[in-house]
């Protein structure tokens, strides 16, 4: 014949510590709530989640997570390889948030770079207009 189970009921002090345990649990979970998005403002500084180095080739999911292009590569074969995807061929999991991501979806991320150009000030494009005067009455002398 099988032994029943024997349930154990907790003493009052072991009550206040499991509040203590739930408090901290809710304490913890809100200040996660509370902490701000790590927000970058350039693509040239953002990090890659994946390597940690600063993203080349930046490739943006469905979801809104953005890699770099080899480390998302990288990271859809391993998922798939892992059997987390039932064995579709270029379908991962996104690193961030675990969403099903198919490669044939990721944006690569095309930015043009260049040098920032101030606009003229007003005394600049004063000193512009009388270049540009001198300019054209030497080429009025020319013809």
């Amino acid at each position: 014949m099988s032994q029943p189970y024997v349930i154990s009921i907790s003493s009052d002090e072991d009550d206040d510590d499991d509040i203590e345990v739930l408090e901290f649990k809710k304490h913890t979970q809100h200040l996660i709530e509370q902490a701000p998005p790590k927000v970058v403002k350039k693509l040239s500084e953002a990090e890659c989640p994946v390597c940690f180095d600063t993203i080349t080739n930046a490739t943006a999911t469905f979801c809104g997570h953005v890699y770099c292009l080899q480390c998302l590569q990288k990271s859809i074969a391993s998922s798939s390889a892992r059997g987390q995807t039932r064995g579709r061929k270029g379908v991962g999991l996104c690193p961030m948030c675990r969403k099903t991501v198919a490669f044939k979806d990721v944006t690569v991320l095309r930015l043009k770079t260049g040098e920032v150009v101030k606009p003229p000030s007003i005394e600049e494009s004063s000193d512009q207009n009388e270049d540009d005067a001198e300019l054209d009455e030497t080429l009025r002398d020319l013809f």
